[in-house]
């Protein structure tokens, strides 16, 4: 172990994260959680590998909705591995009706009430409802011994009870879809435009930056844009307009804060929290 591990016994790691797929692992450094699991089995079974994290160390798998870059590989996974599955009840019908996870054993699926703490792991993990037209879409809040992370993601409109839970956290996992300009000149059809941009959709790169600018404070230790569009945004874009928006507000990020986009396609690594 190193001082970091030492220091921050709880850990959050990005496998995937984008409209391609999205995967989070979030526990200690030898067992923990997963939220999604929209790649390949296979593929979430090497990055748990080159992470050191044995796959019977997941005791259970966290489901934000049922849209595909969020199940892909949940059915095979879990047929490997069965794993315990908790989503809103009407995640877990659309799991049970969808044609990627319809073979999942309906006995691993577990029911989460929004806004009503459970634990699991140790953790405490409280999920939320979100604006997304995926079925019963939620974010979730998680806090380990007073190491606090939010996970809010695939998110139409910042409502009242999504920017509490993630006012209430240190580290914060945000949606960070799309740039505007890039949206609006980009060549997808008009209603999957007003799909992306509208209240049921996801969050553009300025509604996040604005967002995280208005609650920042020296105690957020990482900030972290989720679910960047391939099409319609680059990292760097992301990154530009948060900093536009600090600046704005004459805000200057503290030392101790990290902030960056978390990988399309390989490992975040551990970020300690």
């Amino acid at each position: 172990m190193d001082l970091f591990s030492c220091l921050s016994p709880f850990v959050f790691c990005s496998f995937a994260s984008g409209s391609s797929g999205n995967c989070y692992y979030v526990g200690k450094q030898d067992e923990g959680l997963l939220v999604d699991v929209g790649i390949s089995a296979k593929q979430v079974k090497e990055m748990l590998r080159k992470n050191d994290i044995a796959l019977e160390g997941i005791k259970a798998i966290l489901i934000t909705h049922d849209h595909i870059d969020h199940v892909l590989g949940l059915e095979t996974l879990t047929q490997s591995c069965p794993i315990p599955i908790y989503a809103h009840p009407d995640c877990l019908q659309g799991l049970a009706e969808g044609k990627a996870t319809q073979g999942i054993d309906p006995a691993l699926f577990h029911e989460i009430e929004p806004l009503q703490p459970f634990e699991l792991d140790g953790v405490t993990i409280e999920a939320f409802p979100v604006m997304h037209d995926g079925r019963g879409a939620m974010g979730y809040y998680f806090d380990y011994e007073g190491h606090t992370l939010t996970i809010a993601t695939d998110i139409g409109m910042l409502d009242k009870v999504v920017k509490e839970q993630i006012k209430k956290s240190s580290n914060i996992v945000i949606e960070s879809n799309y740039d505007k300009e890039m949206l609006e000149k980009g060549r997808y059809p008009f209603v999957l435009k007003q799909r992306i941009s509208g209240p049921f959709g996801h969050l553009s790169n300025e509604e996040s930056a604005r967002f995280v600018a208005e609650i920042y404070h020296p105690g957020i230790k990482h900030i972290m844009l989720c679910h960047l569009s391939e099409n319609n945004n680059t990292p760097q874009r992301a990154i530009q307009c948060l900093y536009e928006q600090f600046g704005k507000k004459h805000i200057r990020i503290d030392a101790s804060t990290s902030v960056f986009p978390l990988p399309r396609h390989k490992s975040s690594g551990f970020v300690y929290l």
